[in-house]
């Protein structure tokens, strides 16, 4: 049903809209918000046959005709979304294809010419409104234990000059990569396509429930709540504090860039509070008193702060009448299976 918040929609409810990366753990969230809003939706992924599941999940759960799966394989070629954007209005361009991650110059390549590729054939099939999904790691890399603070304008340099090093981290050329892809996409609208609206979502670890683990498994950020679960502590010895958010908030404050007309070029922050280990830890505990974890050892905090946080905030409030959804219940959504295969109730 519509968004009761956006009540005109800049991308009128009824319409197909493209969402790239359709089978992931975001883009599976943001498929299933933009149904639920009224949307028919067309998702692209690199291969049909391992995305089958997700025609069934839709189809089961919004009835037959409204979600339907096209192949990607290669975003780097320049015709890779011709046929995907055919009859629609708006483009989420969620897909990240991170091949030879550690191989900078093919990492950043690979952003930058998948999202200038779906803009391109977005902006010659009429489409006016797109959305990318960037990464808080555009913004800032982790950085435990210092107080700093960010705003909507802040682009990870560090990681950009990172980048251009020898062997430089997996971090630093993923946030490398989406600074310059958010900064081509950008510029080639204000060239090439200045009634094209664009805008970018930054967001942090997103927690929260799995639309498929059958077929998803505990994919990205997930991780933190599967790895505390299961006492291997020692996977996640090296993983930062930083913030988190709540998929499926994630998922609205997507469908909030395509659909309200206010919001026009900007960069939108799904960064709801920080966390660590032990907070997840901590969670664990609330809601399974019955099982036993020991604290995360020598655990720091994330002391940033991210100003844009209240915008993205009150968009949720407009639209949905909610602000960020909690990290407890987060963790509740994502433990969810991992309780029931213990039969433990949640």
């Amino acid at each position: 049903m519509p968004i009761q918040g956006i009540p005109k929609p800049a991308v009128p409810y009824g319409s197909l809209i493209v969402v790239s990366g359709a089978t992931g753990f975001i883009g599976s969230h943001v498929v299933d918000q933009a149904l639920a809003a009224g949307y028919r939706v067309r998702g692209t992924t690199r291969n049909l046959k391992k995305g089958a599941w997700e025609v069934n999940h839709f189809k089961e759960k919004y009835g037959e005709g409204l979600f339907e799966l096209c192949e990607v394989a290669d975003m780097q070629l320049d015709s890779a979304f011709n046929e995907a954007v055919k009859g629609a209005s708006g483009f989420i361009h969620v897909a990240n294809d991170m091949t030879g991650s550690r191989d900078a110059d093919k990492a950043i390549s690979r952003a930058v010419d998948g999202v200038l590729n779906a803009a391109k054939a977005s902006y010659t099939a009429s489409v006016r409104r797109f959305v990318f999904t960037s990464s808080s790691f555009a913004v800032t890399l982790p950085k435990p234990g210092v107080r700093f603070t960010l705003h909507e304008n802040t682009y990870n340099e560090e990681a950009v000059e990172m980048a251009k090093g020898v062997d430089p981290p997996g971090d630093a050329v993923y946030a490398a990569s989406k600074v310059l892809a958010e900064r081509a996409l950008f510029n080639w609208a204000k060239e090439n396509a200045p009634d094209m609206v664009i805008n970018c979502l930054c967001p942090n670890g997103n927690i929260g429930p799995i639309i498929s683990t059958a077929n998803q498994g505990f994919p990205t950020s997930t991780i933190f709540v599967d790895k505390a679960w299961h006492h291997d502590y020692e996977a996640m010895k090296d993983a930062p504090p930083q913030h988190y958010i709540n998929v499926q908030d994630d998922a609205k404050l997507h469908i909030i860039a395509l659909a309200d007309p206010e919001v026009v070029s900007e960069r939108v922050f799904g960064t709801a509070g920080p966390f660590n280990m032990q907070d997840i830890v901590e969670c664990l505990r609330k809601l399974f008193p019955q099982k036993h974890w020991d604290d995360f050892p020598d655990d720091k905090q994330d002391l940033s702060t991210f100003e844009p946080r209240e915008r993205a905030e009150s968009l949720l409030q407009k639209a949905y009448g909610h602000g960020h959804t909690s990290l407890l219940e987060s963790v509740r959504d994502n433990a969810r299976d991992l309780a029931r295969s213990e039969g433990l109730s949640v």
